[in-house]
C-alpha cells in the first residue's frame, strides 16, 4: 500500500519557501530576496490572519524566521522573470556537490535584464 500526502498548494510553496530561509541562516546569510511566483502565497504570509491548519503552522514558522532575520525579504516576482532562478538553480546543480552562488554570475546579467522588459 503506498502512502500519499495530500498538500495544497501554497503548503507546498511555503515549505519551498521554509527550506531556502532555513539554509541561508545556517550559512550565516544576511539581506537575502527571496522571490516566489505564487502572488497568492505572498499575499497570505504577510496577511495578520493565520487559518488553523497546517498552511497556519507554515506560516507560523515562516513568520518567526522573519522576525528573527529581519534583513530577508519575500517578494512576488512574474513567473517569466522567475526563469532566472531556475537557470541558476541548474548552475548550481551542475557542480559535483552542493553548491551556493554568493554573487550574480556574470553570465546571468544578460538574462536578467532581457527577463525584466
Amino acid at each position: 500500500m503506498e502512502n500519499q500526502i495530500s498538500a495544497t498548494v501554497l503548503e507546498v510553496g511555503t515549505i519551498g519557501l521554509l527550506e531556502p530561509m532555513k539554509m541561508a541562516i545556517s550559512n550565516g546569510m544576511h539581506n537575502v530576496i527571496f522571490d516566489i511566483d505564487i502572488r497568492s502565497l505572498v499575499n497570505a504570509l504577510y496577511s495578520t490572519i493565520v487559518p488553523l491548519n497546517e498552511f497556519g503552522d507554515l506560516m507560523i514558522q515562516w513568520k518567526n524566521i522573519l522576525l528573527s532575520n529581519h534583513d530577508f525579504v519575500v517578494s512576488f516576482v512574474r513567473r517569466q522573470v522567475n526563469k532566472d532562478a531556475h537557470s541558476i538553480v541548474k548552475a548550481a546543480l551542475s557542480h559535483l556537490r552542493p553548491f551556493v552562488f554568493h554573487d550574480v554570475p556574470t553570465t546571468m546579467y544578460s538574462l536578467s535584464i532581457n527577463e525584466m522588459q
